[in-house]
């Protein structure tokens, strides 16, 4: 069982920071008379969870420090809060063993010697066991202390954060992915926001990682934390390292936690997993052998899994089973995941999801949890955490609120970061804020300007000639699959060690601090921007001579075709993000402001070549596969230029994209609202968002119908067709597409199926389509909600509207009276529908009169289905002499297959044979 002080402070971690103010002043003015001491203001008011639960303790004793946070619980209104911690509260008064203490005395026969020998053995027991807690005192201190800071990407010398005063918690679920989803993991920054799901989404809390699903279930060992680059994962890994040293988490099940690096393992030192061990102790000789005397006590934390090189497709026997033995990195930590080595020992490994395939067949029934990054409300959090200054984050976060697209991406805590850095800046040197930019080419540039011309403007010519170094070396990384490079790489892309040095200040390029001979990106991305810089700067003379020492290995290839033509081929897709870049980076305004504050000249030679690259992609017949309409819209909306955008789009006829995230819908809609010459629209919805927080809930209610207000724009509206089918649409959107309706005249197609729209949003919709100038003429309502309420609006349509010929209602409950209702406006002269679904509507015999009369007077009607209607032998049999009447034209007729009694089955054989014309199609029940 976790400690009370344990306990507490998750509870006080579910507090807000509001909440958390309020609960700190209730401990001040706590009242004398319910026997509990207030807290001092001073030592509360810079405290934490952890320290304010140690706190209460402290002052007052476990009971009622207890007492205390229920009673304010119930004081700040967090009522969910009271009645958990009351559900919750210990057995106060129960006597508790010491195991560590606890003397069991038992008497014996024996001589005075063998009393003395016994009571030293004993004595030495305790002792034995007194050293091994202060060893595992003395090692949590040693935690506490490595991880309680970490430094910012562009922290000065000396300079460090506070993790628990900065970090901002994530998003946990259990995960379950397909093999494409773990493809196209790098396919879109803000993409992991909300990835597809066929079901509800399960949040995960930090303890509960190693608990098993049920009582039945057996005990979980191996626990991967996969996410995408940039969403928080070592951040999150150092957060678990020092909430186990301050006695917060996994207390009652590991004795040792073991943060392991896998960039490091891969430098190919041979070592033992004792020798790696030892590097993560205080001192040079821990008690690795009575520690691995426990190894289920044990949990190595592997950060970085992705990083790793070296093969794990060796065989068995090539793998470690003695913790004594020196192997090479990569086969220790196979022989880990294996559990070849300490097999009972704990797992808990962090990875893009690009290496799940090599790390999946590695593992034994691991748990699959997906780091999603930060909420909504936890991106507020965390601009409130990152500046000091209180009304510096309001106006921060109310300017970056403002900008939704990049308010969106703000989900990743790295973007997070970049952002409030490149704020922090314009704020510390006096400027005004400007509405900052929308793409991440955009928010990427201004980072890297606003640090390189912290270097002078003197120094111009020497920081280009070193970004043209990073350009070469990202590209050459980039190709050979390289994330850590040595001296020798510097070298041979012209940086010096020196240069090195530079760029550490301004931390564009990172010196690992336990490795001095390897070097790498502060993140890929950076990698993957520098990449694409390096197919755009323009040559200069000296570049490839001056810089380049004798013996330089060959740049890479320039050739911006070659680069274009391996996209979607390439392994783990970091082309993906390159060639995103690429078009951002083309943009002649960020062109321009590059030149300005770089003195780097940008070629725009090759736009031509990305435009005849997009219209050859736009016009393959398989754009599924790689790369997909979206993924080509997410490279137009990262130009951001709508001449170039709009004769990108003209090759875009017709456009079906499935939508996952909000994101999504942002780059959609710019790329359809450049687009005039679009002929048929298919939007669709991968999945239902999950419910969260209710301000999350509020927010993924907006994203519903956001994209539908682009009915308002002249590009859509220029589409014959509008598919927008699972969207997540519901009645608040309905106002929208029926002004679409009534003011667009070459709208000819609208498939609304697999939307709540319900009877009130279905009368707004028919608003637009009895309007003159609407000229539909077919409509999917499928499954959308629909009871016989809606059915006069509709019937008033087809007595109106002379141009909708299909009408799609099969799904909805309209039953026999809404049958009826439609039949009146069917029957009305100037109805010209051709085809009507009435498939699963709830329909009995009883709606076959009025169908039958429809079928006698209607001119136009030449297909109707059915299916799925239990209509009985009567309402069938009714309909076979109404067909066999030579006024009736209808050519198909579809109905559900079931057991017909003789009469029936003479009569529908009469039919066919007097009506070889007449199709009848027999569905299958469902």
């Amino acid at each position: 069982m976790a400690s009370v002080r344990c306990k507490l402070a998750r509870y006080l971690e579910d507090l807000e920071d509001v909440d958390l103010k309020k609960f700190k002043m209730h401990l001040e003015d706590y009242p004398p008379q319910k026997g509990c001491t207030a807290l001092p203001r001073g030592q509360t008011e810079k405290a934490d969870h952890v320290d304010l639960a140690t706190l209460m303790i402290d002052f007052n004793g476990e009971e009622k420090a207890w007492a205390m946070a229920v009673w304010i619980f119930a004081a700040i209104n967090r009522r969910d809060l009271y009645e958990k911690a009351k559900r919750d509260e210990p057995e106060w008064g129960e006597w508790k063993e010491d195991k560590n203490a606890h003397v069991s005395v038992e008497c014996r026969e024996g001589s005075l010697e063998e009393e003395w020998m016994g009571l030293l053995g004993y004595l030495s027991r305790i002792s034995i066991c007194k050293k091994k807690e202060d060893y595992c005192k003395k090692y949590r201190r040693h935690v506490r202390s490595r991880f309680q800071c970490i430094k910012d990407r562009n922290a000065r010398l000396g300079e460090s954060v506070n993790l628990n005063k900065r970090y901002t918690r994530l998003r946990l679920v259990k995960e379950h992915q397909s093999q494409q989803e773990r493809e196209h993991e790098l396919r879109a920054i803000g993409r992991t926001s909300a990835k597809m799901r066929d079901g509800p989404v399960s949040s995960m809390n930090l303890d509960l990682l190693f608990e098993p699903e049920d009582q039945h279930s057996e005990p979980v060992h191996t626990v991967v934390l996969q996410g995408s680059a940039g969403i928080g994962k070592t951040i999150l890994a150092r957060k678990i390292m020092l909430d186990w040293a301050s006695e917060t988490l996994y207390q009652d099940r590991f004795d040792y936690l073991f943060y392991i690096h896998c960039r490091e393992v891969s430098l190919g030192m041979r070592r033992s997993l004792g020798d790696l061990m030892v590097s993560c102790c205080p001192d040079q000789k821990p008690p690795i052998c009575k520690i691995v005397r426990k190894p289920s006590r044990i949990l190595f934390l592997m950060d970085g899994f992705d990083e790793l090189q070296g093969a794990f497709d060796e065989h068995t026997e090539a793998l470690c089973t003695d913790w004594r033995k020196v192997e090479r990195g990569d086969i220790l930590l196979s022989s880990l995941i294996r559990k070849r080595l300490l097999p009972e020992a704990s797992l808990l490994i962090t990875t893009r999801p690009v290496a799940l395939e090599k790390l999946q067949h590695l593992l034994d029934r691991p748990r699959h949890v997906e780091v999603l990054g930060f909420s909504e409300a936890k991106k507020k959090e965390y601009f409130f955490k990152y500046f000091s200054d209180e009304q510096q984050a309001r106006e921060a976060f109310r300017l970056t609120q403002e900008n939704e697209v990049l308010f969106t991406m703000c989900f990743i805590p790295l973007v997070c970061w970049i952002v409030c850095t490149g704020l922090q800046q314009q704020m510390d040197s006096g400027k005004s804020l400007a509405q900052t930019s929308k793409t991440t080419t955009a928010v990427y540039i201004f980072f890297l300007s606003s640090l390189m011309q912290s270097r002078g403007g003197s120094q111009k010519h020497h920081v280009s000639a070193n970004l043209r170094g990073l350009c070469s070396l990202a590209a050459d990384g980039i190709w050979n699959q390289k994330i850590l490079f040595e001296e020798g790489d510097l070298r041979n892309h012209g940086l010096q060690k020196a240069d090195v040095s530079a760029f550490l200040r301004v931390n564009l390029f990172q010196k690992e601090v336990d490795c001095e001979k390897f070097y790498n990106f502060i993140h890929m991305t950076f990698q993957e921007f520098f990449a694409a810089m390096y197919y755009l700067l323009e040559e200069e003379k000296q570049w490839g001579t001056k810089n380049m020492p004798a013996g330089h290995s060959e740049l890479p290839n320039r050739d911006v075709t070659v680069l274009l033509e391996n996209y979607g081929k390439f392994e783990k897709g970091y082309l993906i993000f390159v060639v995103r870049f690429l078009f951002g980076l083309i943009n002649q305004e960020r062109t321009s402001y590059l030149e300005k504050k770089l003195s780097c000249k940008i070629s725009q030679e090759i736009r031509l070549e990305l435009l005849k690259w997009i219209e050859a992609k736009a016009k393959a017949r398989m754009l599924q596969t790689q790369p997909s309409q979206l993924e080509l819209f997410y490279c137009l909306y990262e130009m951001q230029e709508e001449a170039f955008v709009q004769r990108a789009m003209d090759n875009f006829p017709q456009i079906k994209i499935n939508l996952s995230t909000r994101m999504d819908y942002v780059v959609s809609s710019f790329c359809i609202e450049n687009c005039h010459s679009v002929e048929s629209l298919s939007l669709r919805l991968l999945h239902d968002s999950p419910k969260e927080e209710e301000e999350e809930e509020e927010e993924e209610e907006d994203v519903g119908h956001c994209h539908v207000d682009q009915c308002d724009h002249p590009g859509p509206l220029d589409a014959p067709s509008h598919r927008l089918r699972r969207c997540c649409l519901s009645h608040r959107c309905c106002a929208h597409v029926s002004s679409a309706l009534s003011s667009s005249q070459t709208l000819v197609e609208l498939d609304l199926s697999h939307n709540a729209l319900a009877d009130c949003g279905v009368g707004l919709v028919c608003v637009g389509l009895r309007h003159a100038f609407c000229n539909l003429q077919k409509l999917w309502l499928e499954n959308s909600g629909l009871t016989s309420d809606c059915c006069p609006a509709l019937s008033s349509v087809l007595s109106a509207n002379q141009n909708l010929t299909h009408l799609y209602l099969r799904g909805n409950a309209l039953g026999d009276i809404g049958v009826k209702l439609l039949c009146k406006g069917l029957l009305h002269p100037s109805c010209k529908l051709q085809l009507l679904e009435l498939d699963n509507c709830s329909l009995t015999s009883h709606c076959c009169w009025d169908l039958s009369t429809l079928l006698t007077s209607n001119r136009s009607l030449q297909q109707l289905s059915l299916g799925g209607n239990e209509l009985g032998d009567l309402g069938v049999t009714l309909f076979c002499e109404v067909l066999r009447q030579q006024g009736c034209v209808l050519r198909c007729l579809r109905l559900c297959k079931m057991y017909f009694n003789y009469a029936t089955i003479c009569a529908l054989e009469t039919l066919q044979e007097e009506k070889p014309e007449l199709t009848i199609v027999f569905e299958p029940s469902q």
